[in-house]
């Protein structure tokens, strides 16, 4: 692509596209040709290579509602511009616009085969949800960084589109080091040329090690957290048990709109009314799109198992039932905003000062 001037598309929510705040999150997508707002300073670091010839925009709540089916709504108005390069955001720390932003990137990257390229920074849910799918830039937390961002950003982009000997997007291979760009780590494996065999290359690290001198593993072991355990309960008949879930389980129509996939919220029901004695399969549904929901809808105890509580209770092994019913949906849902929701829901049985907790899965 070298010598041509490339067609660039940017996606901006409704308030970095000077649609509204808050207000206007629920507008549906709109297209505005040229650049808009951000992207302004995007077209100033493009220069004469590349032009902004659209942007589209979607209300965060529009979009993070069902953010599979809103990308394709956005995909059908980014293809017929047939574009060289895709950007987003920057979302920083925003995490509804971050999780729009990786969506859309992930549905246009896969139609079109571009390089797609957004940035969030670490604590944003997106990363986690979306790395894999796009180049995510590392940015800092607010839009103070912009300027920074979208220099990352379009640094990233020419690379990519540098036509470097050997370098394929779809087959991801040769690609710029995260660590060069400034990017999230897409966590593929990818082949690389070496003058070392993988022996030879693990002797030399070795005697590095031995010798204390800097080397570079090639294998990055994930870190476990520490988890201290609390000790057991001393008499079970005294104390109040709640019960906790991250199956999805809600009420016929989701009122609190947990998500399916990704989600990035806890609810929570009483259980005299949302799980009485003599309850009806079709009072609920299931928010959650990992597991096949057929066994718990057609009785809800298979997942919160209030029946076998109450039964405990009844013969004196358990002093009493927490009447609040805690619920989440742990199905692709990043592991930084599982650990947060741990903590608020911890943090809330603890002020209740219940005592212990039955925590259920799928």
């Amino acid at each position: 692509m070298a010598g041509k001037k490339l067609k660039a598309l940017h996606y901006l929510n409704q308030f970095f596209g000077q649609v509204g705040g808050e207000a206007k999150a629920d507008v549906g997508f709109m297209v505005k040709e040229g650049p808009v707002g951000p992207g302004l300073e995007l077209q100033n670091e493009l220069g004469a290579r590349a032009q902004v010839v659209a942007t589209v925009i979607c209300g965060d709540n529009y979009f993070a509602k069902i953010p599979e089916e809103a990308a394709k709504e956005g995909l059908g108005l980014i293809e017929p511009y047939q574009p060289n390069l895709f950007f987003a955001g920057p979302a920083f720390e925003a995490g509804r616009y971050g999780v729009s932003c990786g969506a859309i990137c992930k549905a246009v990257g896969q139609k079109l085969g571009i390089p797609v390229i957004t940035g969030m920074s670490q604590e944003n849910p997106g990363v986690e949800m979306y790395r894999k799918d796009a180049f995510i830039c590392k940015t800092g937390v607010s839009a103070r960084d912009m300027r920074n961002s979208l220099q990352k950003m379009t640094k990233l982009a020419f690379r990519l589109v540098s036509g470097e000997k050997n370098m394929d997007l779809v087959l991801r291979e040769n690609l710029p080091k995260p660590d060069d760009f400034s990017y999230f780590p897409r966590l593929i494996l990818r082949n690389e040329y070496t003058e070392q065999t993988a022996a030879q290359r693990s002797v030399t690290k070795l005697l590095a090690k031995i010798r204390g001198e800097p080397f570079e593993s090639e294998v990055v072991l994930p870190t476990p957290e520490s988890v201290e355990l609390p000790p057991p309960l001393k008499d079970p008949s005294k104390c109040e048990i709640a019960l906790v879930s991250d199956g999805g389980l809600v009420p016929k129509g989701n009122p609190d709109g947990l998500s399916g996939r990704g989600n990035l919220r806890w609810t929570t029901y009483e259980i005299d009314d949302f799980l009485p004695e003599d309850f009806r399969s079709s009072d609920y549904e299931i928010a959650h799109t990992g597991y096949f929901p057929d066994e718990v809808l057609g009785n809800p105890s298979r997942l919160v198992p209030v029946d076998v509580v109450r039964d405990l209770v009844k013969q004196g092994e358990i002093g009493k039932l927490h009447p609040t019913f805690f619920c989440t949906s742990g199905n692709a849902t990043v592991t930084r905003r599982c650990a947060e929701m741990g903590d608020e829901i911890g943090a809330e049985l603890k002020r209740r000062k219940i005592h212990a907790v039955i925590f259920t899965s799928t």
